[in-house]
């Protein structure tokens, strides 16, 4: 039996969800400061940092990103899209810029030149000026865009008659948003960037 894309979008989620929640869940865990970051984040790197999963993560990650253009395209035909349809459609064209951006960039940075993506990779780009103009919005869009959209698909999933659990989802994303932001930019201690990763940062920026 032909799987419709509906089907194959929903099962890829499912499976990116586990490793999506997992990082945002260590993300979290910087409020508490880069070391207590650091030693989380080892904690779960050896389960998708392997030669199994992690080619199959990142071709999870680009099917996803062509089937969900598909249906955001299917989507931008419809002609009565309302708020949760353009709130899908626009929070899943972001989301496909932010995973295949931010997948690359991690994978660049790590094969290609050679500096661990950890605490101090995500920081350098919201403290060293004027990165942060640009990734502060678009580390907030990101993780916001992955709570709109699951709240879009739960608006649609339920019938389209109650949008509290959609806004609640909302909330709590913008919620979890604002404190990894803020715990990367400094907000609620000290941050002393390493010198290669300043070096790094700052040979882009001039």
């Amino acid at each position: 039996m032909r799987l419709s894309l509906v089907k194959a979008h929903r099962l890829l989620a499912m499976g990116l969800g586990l490793f999506i929640i997992t990082h945002l869940a260590v993300h979290l865990t910087a409020i508490g400061g880069p070391d207590l970051h650091i030693t989380a984040l080892s904690k779960v790197q050896p389960a998708y940092r392997n030669w199994i999963i992690e080619p199959v993560l990142i071709l999870a990650i680009l099917a996803q990103v062509f089937i969900g253009g598909k249906l955001v395209w299917r989507r931008w035909k419809s002609p009565q899209k309302g708020f949760w349809g353009w709130t899908q459609i626009l929070s899943g064209g972001y989301l496909a810029f932010f995973l295949l951006i931010h997948s690359t960039a991690a994978l660049t940075t790590r094969y290609l030149i050679g500096i661990e993506t950890n605490f101090y990779w995500a920081a350098a780009t919201l403290n060293i000026p004027p990165l942060q103009l640009f990734f502060t919005p678009y580390y907030t869009l990101g993780i916001v865009s992955i709570f709109a959209h699951l709240a879009a698909a739960t608006y649609f999933g339920r019938g389209e008659k109650n949008a509290r659990p959609s806004w609640f989802i909302i909330t709590i994303g913008s919620a979890i948003a604002l404190i990894i932001v803020a715990s990367f930019s400094g907000a609620f201690y000290d941050i002393k960037i390493p010198q290669d990763y300043v070096d790094y940062f700052e040979s882009y920026t001039g």
